[in-house]
């Protein structure tokens, strides 16, 4: 997967959030908010954290995938945008 196309798929789960904010807000349902949110990470965990990274056999233990994937789920704001830029960074050098 290229970076633009992660950026991309980033954006995308950037403008479900807001819809799912704005949806909470209007329907008075904080929980939907939640969701989206939630589901925007799972949405990212499925698209782009599996195909623009690969784990080295050494590194692809239970416990280092599942740290990973949760963090980037709860994080994803932070994390997906600190994940592309270091690849960017590592393909550029």
């Amino acid at each position: 997967m290229s970076l633009m196309t992660a950026l991309g798929y980033y954006g995308i789960a950037w403008v479900a959030l807001l819809v799912g904010m704005a949806a909470a807000s209007i329907l008075k349902t904080p929980w939907l908010f939640f969701i989206g949110y939630i589901g925007a990470g799972v949405f990212l965990n499925r698209t782009v954290l599996r195909n623009l990274i690969q784990w080295h056999p050494m590194y692809n233990t239970l416990d280092n995938v599942f740290k990973a994937k949760v963090i980037h789920v709860l994080f994803w704001p932070l994390t997906y945008v600190a994940l592309i830029l270091k690849i960017a960074v590592v393909r550029a050098i």
